[in-house]
């Protein structure tokens, strides 16, 4: 059986209140390295970054399916008449942080990343029991984080 465009699914809770920078949809993708579950050893690869939509978010329903304002990924974004190909859409999560200490301040940019390491401790948490642990072995993966307008955060 071949396979039909339209059996193609993205499965995430939709943020319709993201937190636009100039008026911008973002998403930060951050990579963690598990070395052990049993007792879980994880570092947070301080060289992530937040990938930007190309067009300016616009919450209009002629717009749900519009890719350029909702959808992050660079693999999309590409395609758009506004991409950068020498910054490919993206800033450092430093530059994130910085941005957001600067308009917001210091103690919202804490408050945020903290609670954003907490998603990752607790997703690692919750499989724990379930992985295997090999001291010779590790484990990277790439999360996708959302930040909605209220400074709350979703992980996919």
């Amino acid at each position: 059986m071949g396979h039909n465009p339209k059996d193609t699914y993205v499965i995430s809770k939709y943020i319709d209140n993201p937190h636009l920078i100039g008026g911008k949809k973002y998403d930060l993708r951050l990579y963690v390295l598990v070395t052990s579950y049993r007792p879980l050893k994880a570092y947070i690869y301080q060289l992530g970054f937040c990938r930007f939509c190309t067009v300016k978010y616009n919450s209009a329903v002629s717009e749900l399916d519009n890719m350029f304002v909702h959808l992050t990924n660079v693999s999309i974004q590409k395609h758009g008449d506004s991409y950068n190909d020498k910054h490919g859409g993206k800033w450092p999560v430093n530059n994130l942080a910085m941005y957001l200490e600067h308009t917001h301040g210091k103690e919202t940019c804490d408050r945020l990343f903290d609670e954003i390491n907490w998603i990752i401790v607790h997703s690692l948490k919750a499989v724990q029991g379930v992985m295997a642990s090999d001291k010779h072995c590790f484990e990277c993966y790439g999360y996708d984080v959302i930040i909605d307008d209220n400074f709350k955060t979703l992980a996919n």
